[in-house]
């Protein structure tokens, strides 16, 4: 081989090497994009569903509401007399699907993005969303004719053993989004904290310390040399 030969060689050689480095690079940085990518993806699908399972949380609370206070016959005259439109299935279907589709879209995200107990504990937090939605639009049994009757009269109202199932609903759901939420904190790197910790309330005897840091019971001041006690209990001073 001549000089020349071993020369172009050389050239091709190193120019192969050259283009399977850059290409090497282009691929890791292409990897690491990918990654950020979904991770940042998966961190806004699980803010997503945090926030839209309280809101929708909030408009089953609403239509609970609006369920007891348009019934009974007081309503059915004000939509007679045209005082009122009748409640539109449909206007309420676009109303709470504002928030019911993107915690749908939320946890497909999640469905196709996070690892097994993710989505477990996904799944938990909108079961637990739609148990609050159907205990807050739950309507009062009527099991006779005459409870019915009344109930078409007077309209819907909390019973105990459904405000009951409503709280125990609220609470499931809460420590749901916890439970989500810790584990969304440790998948993307964030320090473990309490998501439940709230401001302590201090007493109303109580005065803040010489440093001004936290608080110090209020002592009563000792009594003077030679007092007497007063009617009251008290002591006075003595002339």
């Amino acid at each position: 081989m001549t000089p020349a030969e071993l020369t172009l060689t050389a050239a091709f050689g190193a120019s192969a090497l050259t283009g399977l480095t850059s290409l090497g690079v282009i691929w890791v940085q292409e990897a690491r994009r990918r990654r950020a990518r979904d991770k940042a993806a998966l961190h806004t699908a699980m803010l997503e569903l945090l926030s839209r399972s309280m809101a929708v949380a909030m408009r089953g609370q609403v239509m609970g509401e609006t369920m007891k206070v348009r019934s009974g016959l007081v309503e059915g005259l004000d939509v007679a007399m045209h005082n009122r439109k009748p409640v539109d299935p449909l206007e309420l279907h676009d109303w709470i699907a504002q928030d019911i589709v993107p915690l749908n879209a939320a946890l497909g995200e999640i469905w196709t993005r996070c690892d097994q107990e993710g989505i477990r504990l996904a799944n938990d937090v909108v079961g637990k969303c739609m148990d609050l939605l159907g205990a807050s639009t739950a309507l009062q049994p009527a099991p006779s004719r005459r409870e019915r009757a009344r109930k078409r009269a007077t309209g819907e109202h909390w019973t105990p053993e459904m405000r009951a199932a409503h709280e125990r609903a609220m609470k499931d759901l809460a420590h749901a989004r916890k439970r989500f939420a810790d584990y969304a904190r440790s998948r993307l790197g964030q320090q473990a904290v309490d998501l439940f910790a709230q401001v302590e309330v201090t007493g109303e005897h109580e005065e803040p310390d010489r440093a001004g840091i936290g608080t110090a019971p209020h002592e009563e001041k000792p009594p003077l040399e030679g007092a007497a006690p007063s009617a009251d209990g008290k002591a006075q001073a003595g002339n």
